[in-house]
Order: C-alpha cells, then structure tokens, then sequence
C-alpha cells in the first residue's frame, strides 16, 4: 500500500517559486539563444530587461491560466519582439521603448482579466440572489386541498376569518367531517352546509 506523502503549506510555496523560477529561467535562457542565432542578442536583453523593471510598477500583469500557457505566451511575444526591433546601431531606445509597452499591455491585459473575475464572481452572486428573492416575494398560490393546518389557520388569519369560520374550516377541509355531522351541530341542513364550505373555499382560494 503506497504512503500518501504529506507536503505543509510552505514547502508547498518553496516549491512552486522554485517550479516558476526554473521555467522563468529556461524561457530566458531559450529566448537568449534564440536572439544569438539572429544576431540581436542586446536588442532582446534591451527589450527583456525594460519590460522585466517595468512590470515591477504596475499592480497587476497578466497571468495564463498555466504555466505551459504562460511559457507558450512569453516565448512568442518576445520572440517576435526580438525579430520586429530594429538592430542596435540605428536604434536602441525602440528596443527599451518595446519593452516598456510589452509591461504596459499585459498590466492592461491583466487589469481587465481581474475585472472579469470580479464581475463573473459578482454576477453568480447576484443571480442567486435574485432567484433567493424572487422566490421568497412571490406569492404561493394557496389551495384548501393540499394545505396543512397550520397554513389554513394563517391563510384564515390573513382573510379576517372569525373563530366560527376557522374551526369550520379545519373540520371541512383538514378533518374532512362529514356534512351530516356538521349539519347537526349547527342545527342546519346539509344544503346550507355545502352552501357555507363552497363560500369558504372560495374565499380562501381567492388569490
């Protein structure tokens, strides 16, 4: 039977750096040699550096949703980068000035990538609300056939019932007495009965 192997929060974080830095360090090192082979080895390091200062600045950057995605992205912006610059002897402010804007899109890019979080999770929150409240403002449609007592007694309540209507109520639509039985204790007939459960029904179906 194979141990599970128990790893504490901060040697998960020691970790992670570490996993994040060797990636960081193989991107760079891959984009350095890319950048020897054409021949512009100092316009890359121009670019890299501005931009590795620059993002240091703003809040928040862009983050992939992995680190396979984000070593994808980092190698093509700054391969292309390296490969649009112009060469060093007419012109190193560009390569400076690439790398600058290289931190300033992906603070851009990242700003509204946290927005969207934001709104997403502030969205789910609200539908569930809305439903939460729609639920509880809308009226139940009362029916004297499948209420419990104690429903009938508030709906009575609302409905201004007197204490006659209410026993009469619950004997004809939660004890369900006969129409006899009733008759004979009010000292009516059982037409007057039916006639006095109708109204009550109607009454308290009246929504």
């Amino acid at each position: 039977m194979k141990k599970k192997i128990k790893i504490t929060r901060d040697k998960y974080e020691k970790i992670s750096k570490l996993y994040r830095f060797g990636g960081f360090a193989i991107i760079v090192g891959l984009l350095i040699s890319f950048s020897s082979l054409i021949g512009k080895p100092v316009e890359f390091l121009c670019i890299f550096l501005p931009y590795f200062i620059t993002k240091n600045f703003y809040a928040k950057q862009y983050h992939a949703k992995s680190l396979k995605n984000c070593f994808a992205y980092s190698l093509l912006i700054f391969v292309f980068a390296t490969l649009t610059t112009l060469p060093k002897e007419i012109s190193i402010s560009f390569s400076i000035l690439l790398g600058v804007l290289i931190a300033f899109i992906s603070y851009k890019i990242g700003d509204i990538q946290f927005k969207l979080k934001d709104y997403k999770y502030i969205s789910e929150r609200y539908e569930k609300l809305l439903d939460f409240y729609k639920e509880k403002s809308t009226q139940k449609h009362f029916n004297v056939n499948n209420c419990t007592e104690a429903e009938l007694i508030e709906r009575c309540k609302c409905l201004h019932f007197s204490k006659e209507n209410i026993e009469l109520s619950i004997e004809f639509f939660i004890n369900k007495t006969r129409h006899k039985i009733i008759a004979d204790r009010l000292c009516i007939d059982e037409k007057s009965v039916t006639t006095r459960k109708k109204r009550l029904k109607e009454k308290l179906n009246n929504n």
